[in-house]
């Protein structure tokens, strides 16, 4: 019996140091958390910073890759707005200082007027999910829009918040354990949503509603005499 409880002593020992040094370490146990949102279909949480293997994400008030922001542009600002998915967002795992608008705004700083380049992005969004966010929250006096898709984007769903919290990638509420995060990042089978699938087989219907989201996004930069820009990163399966 004494060596019963040594070895369970030992492994729950072991438990609660490897629960620490996932949490220290790689920031498991505290993901970015997503919210469901009837319009916009998701959308990451507002007010959160953390980090992930080292890697420092921080959302905003307005759901952005960003620092707090003002919603009126100060006097002697540039504004450039970059509207995208994981490619804009840096994915789960990119440090902020790394993602697309801290390059560019690094890359541009130096002209007479203050800069501020906003980030308002969130994994697998289609046009039609950052059509939905500019009608929410609108281009806090941008004066250039870049709107950045891929290929698979014109054939995005429509918004829908079917992945979150049932995806192990959107959770809207951190695991009990980083050791449960860890085993349903890297070990648990991906959880099926029948609906999803039925959805992104939606292939015809899909193209055409995103082509008219793009339109309408660029319309939406142009009513408020603000330079639209669309940038289209293809992807390498679009090569092979």
């Amino acid at each position: 019996m004494k060596l019963l409880w040594m070895v369970l002593a030992s492994v729950l020992g072991l438990g609660v140091l490897a629960e620490i040094g996932l949490r220290v370490t790689q920031g498991l146990g505290n993901p970015p958390l997503y919210l469901a949102d009837e319009d916009i279909g998701y959308l990451l949480a507002p007010n959160q910073k953390l980090r992930r293997a080292g890697n420092l994400i921080e959302i905003n008030q307005y759901s952005m890759r960003n620092q707090e922001i003002e919603p009126q542009k100060p006097q002697d600002t540039e504004r450039i707005f970059l509207l995208g998915d994981s490619v804009v967002n840096g994915s789960w795992w990119t440090d902020q200082a790394d993602i697309l608008s801290s390059l560019l705004a690094k890359k541009l700083q130096g002209n007479n007027k203050s800069l501020e380049v906003f980030n308002a992005s969130t994994n697998s969004w289609g046009p039609r999910n950052e059509l939905a966010y500019l009608k929410r929250y609108g281009l806090f006096d941008a004066d250039t829009l870049i709107l950045i898709i891929n290929t698979d984007d014109l054939f995005a769903i429509k918004p829908t918040s079917l992945v979150v919290g049932k995806s192990y990638s959107y959770p809207n509420k951190p695991p009990a354990l980083a050791l449960i995060e860890l085993y349903q990042l890297y070990l648990a089978p991906p959880r099926k949503i029948p609906e999803l699938e039925k959805l992104r087989s939606q292939w015809d219907a899909n193209l055409p509603a995103n082509l008219t989201a793009i339109k309408e996004i660029k319309a939406i930069a142009e009513k408020s005499n603000t330079r639209f820009i669309l940038a289209l990163t293809p992807l390498f399966h679009d090569f092979i």
